[in-house]
């Protein structure tokens, strides 16, 4: 029995299989989750927080949800061995759904709670400023999609399961600095963020101009997989790239537009300041 989805070289069958790492690692993701909401729960909360709302439990379970389908059978073997579109709808669940999800889905009193320490505290904060998570995002996504690194973790479960956990993670440094969860950080504000959001739409398109255009397989891993449903190695590779061009923009832009409503809508909401008298003298120092 194997344990993580990976390269096996056998023809490809739609018969069910069972991978009890991808179980264990959703499990102990749900329960840490669970023990969390019960036992860490603080009695008083900050002004702006409050204790966990049923939306936050159901956007944390659709993240949840977004990981297991990508890890588990079919999706999961199909990326490992089989179709590079497979692998390619499997990172958009690891990079652009399941982390702004589980994300949201956690409560600032558990996110507060995490980076008690100094040390997590510092670099939450160095990741809530766009440069360094930029960096690591892109480095990750450049590098997942060299032709060494995906023939080489083809075969092996447990490189497969590394270069799965480093694209998640990938994915949680990306969204860290965008969704802005604890003001004592001092995140960017809305534009900056739709900015930052916006930058990111470009780089994607790299490997998937590759996909697209190339007339030949760039993969070995998968131009030598056994065929599923008579699909060619290049076609699937076409459907790859199109998929990274379209479904990663239609997500960022869907958050930049709503970004940008809510932006206007505080703008709309903040107060003039009436004329006074004493607009006209001189400010005192600090």
């Amino acid at each position: 029995m194997s344990w993580w989805c990976a390269a096996t070289g056998a023809p490809w069958s739609w018969a069910w299989q069972a991978f009890p790492g991808v179980w264990i690692v959703i499990a102990v993701l749900v329960g840490s989750y669970a023990w969390a909401l019960r036992s860490l729960q603080p009695a008083h909360f900050a002004a702006d927080d409050q204790p966990v709302t049923r939306r936050e439990i159901a956007l944390f379970g659709l993240g949840v949800l977004a990981l297991w389908v990508g890890m588990d059978w079919p999706v999961g073997l199909l990326a490992a061995g089989y179709l590079l579109s497979a692998r390619t709808l499997q990172n958009l669940l690891f990079v652009m759904v399941a982390p702004p999800l589980l994300l949201l889905g956690t409560p600032r009193w558990l996110l507060r709670r995490l980076l008690r320490g100094r040390h997590a505290f510092r670099v939450a904060r160095w990741l809530s400023r766009p440069l360094l998570p930029l960096l690591l995002y892109n480095a990750v996504l450049i590098g997942v999609h060299l032709p060494p690194a995906v023939n080489v973790t083809g075969g092996s479960q447990l490189l497969t399961f590394m270069l799965d956990m480093l694209v998640i993670a990938s994915g949680l440094v990306f969204w860290w600095p965008a969704l802005a969860r604890l003001p004592e950080l001092q995140p960017m504000g809305y534009p900056g963020r739709i900015g930052y959001l916006l930058l990111s739409v470009f780089v994607p398109t790299v490997p998937a101009v590759f996909y697209t255009y190339a007339r030949y397989p760039i993969y070995r891993l998968y131009e030598l997989a056994p065929r599923v449903s008579n699909i060619p190695a290049v076609a699937d590779q076409q459907v790859a790239g199109l998929m990274m061009k379209s479904l990663g923009g239609v997500i960022l832009f869907t958050v930049m537009s709503v970004m940008f409503f809510r932006w206007h809508r505080v703008e709309g909401r903040a107060p003039s300041s009436p004329p006074s008298s004493s607009s006209h003298r001189p400010a005192a120092s600090s």
